[in-house]
């Protein structure tokens, strides 16, 4: 998902810094805009990571010591460290794009996508420096700091993700919301509830952390706090690893039922790979052994899953269809093209 996430804002990023630059006066534009936009232009008439990566990594060999260099970092680590699965590759040219870089904002997202080559390739890298030297030119904003968290605790870095859980947590307050959003209209319900997600996954973060540092107590009142706060997906599953690494801290404390219930969700209706191998151990430790998991696993989806309210919509000739009449009780896939 996260890799997702970076190709996806990679693309958003493209549309709106070229949309930027096309605005400006020809003879105000920097040479380096002007390689920015022919560089978006070239990207936009090709489709695969073959040929997008060559033009992304003669961008960055070209203008290392830029802000688009940080903007095309998550690129490489998506599409030549993943996709292209050259993972050298794109460590030794994200780690050549960050010797190069003098801007603290562009020096994290190379060093943010760096660093988990790094871990790959048994490299050695202090992400907590990374998180330092942009924190040196203004305080971390929550993202950053959440961000780092994740990466630490994704490694094993269980201090550092300890540290930035804990600080992310002091912003997981409506006021700091607010603060980080002065030009948005949120009301005081929107504020409270935006807060209260942040609490959640920082205190998801820190009793994962917590409980890797042999702090069971602490932990678990970490992951306890965070219960009551949490929200689901449409269909039941956590939309933090809240559930996950609490069922991993109860799986492991010998408590193999409440792990079955905590992971089910993610694992069964979230399609969540890890939690479906935690949930598996679970069911083993607490049945004795893996046989009839299958048959189980499919008697978990059917009591998990929600009926559909009823509704109605127009197909393209303008005739309306109520959607109970269409499935007949069934389990139905629903499928939109270009909603508008």
């Amino acid at each position: 998902m996260k890799k997702m996430l970076i190709a996806a804002g990679l693309l958003i990023l493209l549309g709106l810094r070229g949309a930027c630059s096309q605005g400006a006066p020809e003879d105000a534009v920097e040479p380096v805009d002007q390689a920015w936009t022919e560089f978006r232009a070239a990207y936009g008439e090709v489709e695969t990571t073959e040929e997008k990566m060559p033009l992304i990594e003669a961008f960055m060999v070209e203008h290392p010591d830029t802000e688009y260099a940080g903007m095309l970092a998550g690129a490489v680590a998506y599409y030549q460290g993943g996709e292209l699965e050259d993972p050298e590759g794109a460590y030794a040219l994200l780690a050549d794009t960050l010797s190069k870089n003098t801007d603290p904002e562009a020096r994290y997202q190379i060093g943010t996508a760096l660093f988990p080559l790094a871990m790959e390739l048994d490299h050695s890298m202090d992400l907590g420096a990374v998180a330092e030297e942009l924190a040196a030119t203004r305080p971390l904003d929550f993202g950053e700091m959440i961000d780092i968290a994740d990466l630490a605790l994704d490694h094993e870095q269980w201090e550092l993700g300890a540290t930035y859980a804990e600080a992310a947590l002091e912003k997981a307050t409506p006021e700091a919301f607010l603060a980080d959003y002065p030009d948005d209209d949120y009301t005081a319900e929107e504020a409270a509830a935006k807060a209260e997600r942040r609490q959640v996954m920082s205190l998801a973060d820190l009793g994962w952390a917590l409980w890797n540092l042999e702090q069971p107590e602490e932990a678990m009142a970490a992951f306890e706090r965070a219960a009551p706060l949490k929200s689901v997906t449409s269909v039941g599953a956590a939309d933090t690893p809240l559930d996950y690494y609490h069922g991993k801290a109860r799986l492991a404390s010998g408590d193999s039922a409440a792990a079955m219930e905590l992971l089910s969700p993610g694992a069964i209706m979230g399609s969540d790979k890890d939690a479906l191998a935690a949930l598996r151990e679970a069911y083993a430790a607490n049945k004795g052994g893996e046989e009839g998991f299958d048959e189980w696993m499919w008697s978990q989806r059917e009591s998990l899953a929600k009926n559909v309210d009823d509704f109605t919509l127009a197909d393209y000739e303008g005739n309306t269809h109520e959607f109970s009449t269409l499935t007949d009780g069934k389990v139905t896939l629903l499928a939109f093209w270009f909603p508008t």
